[in-house]
């Protein structure tokens, strides 16, 4: 395992598509609306004469100073949240637009599902066919019909298994049973996508944004048509982007000249967590034990930390080697019981 590149992670540095248009003459063809938010804020300064009891004076809280202080407080001003920047229409950078109070996790913009319970329903009783909170249950004992709550509960449990989620890559297909899964990013991570126009770029993508077509240049990253044929032998690979499917679907048509990409994953997919595009990898459907991720942005895996095998942002370097330097580590992971113990250990021994 001595091939596993030692990267340092920059989760602000793998949006370079944000630095192109953020300065130069793009700038004023995608005008960004990351304004800052105004800084200054109000404040009053409460009088601790109205919090003093003299003699009998029981009215002393209700001074105008001191109402109007609760008030304040019952009702802070907030800041305006922060509006996602023109980049972030099309690519995974510039993703960080979210509210930063907002602790919520949400998928493509509505609220995570609850997760179907098989069980019981806790706290309730099933009273002639029907159920009922246990608080509003009558004290005295009720006949409960034996048949009819043997059948309420089949159909529950029968109605949950149809609903439950198989995962967003569905069922493995036969030619990946028992091998592991792994998942790539592809921005910074395979290749590099500008609006800028790049000389050597491998491929010029046309994307329409506001009725106007704009060319995005993509250059691959060094040894990446090697690493995805080698993975395609060993892996289930699944690409998980937080771009949208508009720009990476054709990227991905052009890089995948070994057809060895089997399921693909775009922003829909990830969670807003914190400001953040997260990739979950527990609603993938796979065996978290047999799942590794390869990404770039540590934020993007921060619920699976111990699936990930982290790798620099890559823009432009050509003498780079981390993609064919990961080769023989992953090759060795094929064959272990659980990759979480392995992985968790060899990004602590990272400096």
């Amino acid at each position: 395992m001595s091939g596993k590149s030692k990267a340092s992670k920059d989760p602000a540095s793998s949006a370079s598509p944000l630095s192109d248009l953020s300065s130069g003459a793009n700038s004023t063809v995608f005008p960004s609306t990351n304004n800052p938010a105004n800084g200054s804020s109000s404040t009053s300064n409460d009088s601790n004469s109205g919090n003093k009891n003299n003699g009998n004076n029981n009215n002393a809280t209700n001074t105008p100073a001191s109402m109007a202080a609760a008030k304040a407080r019952k009702n802070p001003i907030e800041a305006k949240p922060q509006k996602p920047s023109f980049l972030s229409l099309i690519f995974c950078c510039g993703a960080n637009f979210v509210d930063g109070s907002d602790a919520s996790l949400q998928v493509g913009g509505t609220p995570r599902p609850a997760t179907v319970s098989l069980g019981k329903n806790t706290g309730k009783k099933v009273v002639a066919g029907h159920l009922a909170d246990e608080k509003t249950l009558p004290a005295q004992p009720t006949m409960v019909n034996v048949t009819a709550t043997a059948a309420l509960e089949d159909a529950e449990v029968e109605q949950a298994q149809e609903v439950e989620p198989a995962g967003l890559l569905g069922p493995m297909a036969p030619e990946h049973q028992g091998k592991k899964c792994l998942v790539l990013d592809l921005d910074e991570t395979l290749v590099h996508s500008s609006f800028k126009l790049i000389p050597q770029a491998d491929y010029v993508v046309p994307v329409e944004i506001d009725n106007q077509s704009h060319n995005v240049y993509v250059i691959k990253r060094p040894g990446v048509d090697t690493f995805l044929q080698k993975m395609g032998e060993l892996y289930e690979v699944v690409i998980f982007t937080a771009s949208l499917s508009k720009y990476a679907d054709p990227v991905l048509d052009m890089l995948d000249i070994h057809r060895v990409i089997k399921h693909r994953l775009f922003r829909e997919s990830c969670f807003n967590h914190k400001g953040n595009y997260v990739k979950d990898l527990s609603v993938i459907g796979r065996d978290l034990k047999n799942t590794i991720i390869i990404d770039n942005s540590p934020a993007s895996y921060i619920f699976h930390q111990t699936n990930a095998v982290p790798i620099s942002s890559w823009f432009n370097d050509p003498h780079d080697t981390e993609l064919l330097d990961l080769i023989p580590f992953l090759a060795d992971m094929t064959v272990v019981d659980d990759v979480n113990p392995i992985l968790d250990m060899a990004n602590e021994e990272q400096p």
